[in-house]
This record gives structure tokens, sequence and C-alpha cells, in this order.
């Protein structure tokens, strides 16, 4: 049955591009069902489960979110925003259940393939098609958009695959280092191409990062990054589109006086105005409480011609309007607990924890300039693999007590 379920995972990963009611909410409320159902079936694996520091926080996180959603009430707003945007956040902790089980069951190994294969046709697509001339044309720009369907979840999905895979790289055996930096450099053309400013900055952001916290021959690191890692980057900013982008931003400026109605020359002034009307609403209505989970659209800031609301473009910002500071704070620190044991496990060197952790890194930098939370990248992939890496981790404890891992066999 896990095997069914991981199926309708990938199924649903691939057809991401595909936006539909049946495929937005069914497929992912099917597969939140499937999990629980098997882990009924199942009841003593929820031991096991709750015995996981990664999945305590998770609930501790939901809490604040049911908090804000009854907040989203009190103040009025639309509560079908905040729920949708909560059973959002339940299917995460469904996927992570899903990456548990699929490791405590031995499918580790299966679940791994599958995520690098959908990764790996989703930036193949991408690179095919845009030298085909598919793609998305903005401001005379084709931008790759492949089987994903939006340039923003590809280029999003190349720069969590283009970390991971290379920091896994450095910790994996021989026999995976050639597949393993393969997919890191084809997601890195990919974040070039896409020619998002946001990805780029983060991607340099996660090195660095990674030079200070991962890396213990510091010295080497920084030479390779000077020698090889820069050089690279360089010439893909002069034959891509990302070029065009960062001469576009730098000529425009920010300008943090922008009214509404102004023209404006980039998409980072499009953020900048939208992000002070977000602030400026909130800090006059819901400065102390937020305006409640998933109620960004609901707020006063810009908005298409038919009257909907934007994201923030920007998940911290999202975040802060939308939780207030108090749970905002809450939040921040609830999922540095939650991923305190994946901190740990990377700094012994644990190949999937380290690269998983530096990711994380990478998607926490690129939520300052764009939406990534509900992304393709972090709301499918990251969830899975955090379960896996903290099966893997309570394995290993159970190892250290008992001297040997019996973890699987409660699911038999």
């Amino acid at each position: 049955m896990s095997i069914l379920i991981f199926g309708f995972w990938f199924l649903r990963v691939m057809t991401i591009s595909l936006d539909n009611q049946l495929l937005r909410f069914g497929v992912p409320v099917l597969l939140l069902s499937l999990i629980f159902i098997f882990v009924l079936i199942n009841r003593r694996t929820l031991p096991f489960i709750f015995k996981s520091n990664a999945f305590r926080y998770y609930l501790f996180l939901l809490a604040i979110l049911i908090s804000s959603t009854c907040i989203a009430y009190l103040n009025k707003l639309p509560l079908v925003n905040s729920i949708s945007a909560l059973v959002k956040f339940l299917l995460m902790g469904g996927f992570f259940i899903l990456g548990f089980i699929l490791c405590t069951y031995g499918k580790q190994k299966l679940a791994l393939f599958c995520i690098a294969a959908s990764i790996l046709i989703h930036l193949l697509s991408g690179l095919i098609g845009y030298f085909l001339g598919f793609g998305v044309e903005i401001n005379g720009d084709l931008r790759p958009t492949g089987i994903a369907g939006q340039v923003n979840i590809l280029a999003n999905l190349a720069l969590f695959a283009c970390v991971f895979y290379g920091a896994r790289a450095f910790c994996e055996k021989e026999k995976n280092k050639i597949g393993l930096f393969l997919i890191a450099l084809i997601a890195l053309i990919m974040i070039f191409f896409s020619g998002t400013l946001t990805n780029v900055g983060s991607l340099i952001g996660a090195i660095v990062v990674y030079a200070i916290l991962g890396t213990q021959r510091k010295l080497l690191t920084v030479t390779l990054i000077i020698l090889i890692a820069i050089p690279t980057m360089y010439f893909l900013a002069i034959y891509t589109p990302i070029g065009d982008r960062i001469m576009e931003a730098v000529t425009a400026g920010v300008d943090v006086d922008l009214e509404e109605g102004d023209k404006l020359e980039s998409s980072l002034q499009w953020r900048v105005l939208h992000w002070k009307l977000l602030l400026d609403d909130w800090y006059q209505r819901f400065a102390i409480s937020g305006a409640g989970f998933g109620q960004i659209v609901n707020l006063n800031a810009l908005k298409t011609s038919s009257g909907k609301g934007y994201s923030a473009h920007s998940d911290w910002i999202e975040f802060w309007v939308e939780l207030g500071p108090i749970l905002f704070i809450l939040f921040i620190w609830g999922f540095c607990k939650m991923l305190s044991p994946l901190y740990k496990q990377s700094k012994v060197r644990e190949p999937l924890s380290f690269a998983l952790f530096f990711a994380f890194i990478s998607q926490c930098i690129a939520m300052f300039g764009g939406p990534v939370f509900f992304s393709v990248s972090f709301f499918y992939y990251f969830w899975v693999l955090l379960g896996i890496c903290s099966a893997n981790e309570l394995k290993q404890n159970l190892k250290k007590v008992n001297d040997k891992p019996n973890l699987s066999r409660v699911f038999i």
C-alpha cells in the first residue's frame, strides 16, 4: 500500500501543470486519506512516528496555524482561504509520514530513485522545450516552463535540485558522485535559463552558508568556489536570460517611495510596491494578531484586473502579515526545533540529511523574494525527504539502545 500511495504522489508531481479542481485538491486529499487509513491499519507505527522530534514540532506548527485560522475568522475575513492553506499544511505532514513509512518499509532507495527521476524529467523537459522554443515570453525573453507549466515552479525545483544533489555528491560514495553532480549541473543551467534573480541569489547564499558550515576543508572549498563556481555562473549569466534580468534590476534600482499607478521598470519594483502596500495594511488593521493564515490575497495591496489579490511574492513577508509578530516568532522557533535533528545529522555528514539541510537553506533564502513554501520543491519533495531522514535518525537511535534496529518489524 505504501507503494500505491507513493505512486499517487509521483503522479501529482508529474502533472503539476494540470490545473483543475480534481488534481489540485482531489489527488492530494486522496493521498492524505490513504496515508491516514494506512496509519490506522498499522497502529503500531504511531508510537514510532510520534517519537520523531520533527513530527512532534510539526504538530506544534500545525497548532499555531490553526490558531491563526481562528484569528482570520475573528477578523471576519473569508475563512475558505485559511482552510485551504491549512489543508496544504496538513498535506505536508502527510508527505512527511509517507517518507517515514517508505523508509521504515525498506523502500528508501526506490523513493530516492523516483524523486531523482521526477526532478530530472522536469529539468530536461524544461531545457529541451526551451531550445525548441517552448516556454513563456516575458519582456521579450523566452523563459522555460517544461511540464511544470510555470517558470517559478521549475526555477524553484531547479534551485532545490542543484543544492540537494550538489551537496549530496560531496558525501556519497564514489559510484554515485558523477550522477549526482550531473543532476546538479543540469539544475544549475536551468536556474540561469529561467531568468529568476531570486533563485540565483539564493544559490549564491546557499553556497556561502555551505562554505561556512558544511565543509571541513574551508580553504579548499573557497578555492574551488573562486576557480570553478564563480566563473561558471559568470559564463551562464552572459549567455542566458539572467544577464538581462540583472541589468534590468540594476538599471531600475529600488524605489521605496513608489505609488500605485507609477510605471514599474522591473519585477523587483513591482515586489517593493506590493510589499509596501501589504505592510501598510497589516500595520493599520492587524498589527498584533495578523490577518490570519492564508489571508494574504484579501489584504489591500496590488490586485488583478478581476480584483483578486496577489500572493506576497515573499513567504517571510506573507507569514509576518498573516501570523502577526507573536505567532510569527513562535512559528520560526518551532521550525528551528523541528529541523534541529536534521542539522545535527548534517554535522556528522550523513549524506541525505547533509544535502537536505542545505537545500532547505536555499529554500529559506528564496522565500525572501518569491513564493516557495507551497511550491513543488518544498511542498512535495522536502517533506517526503524529511520523513525519510527522520526515520533514518530513529533507526540509528534504536540501534544505539538495542544494537538491533527492529523498527521495520512493526509494519509487518
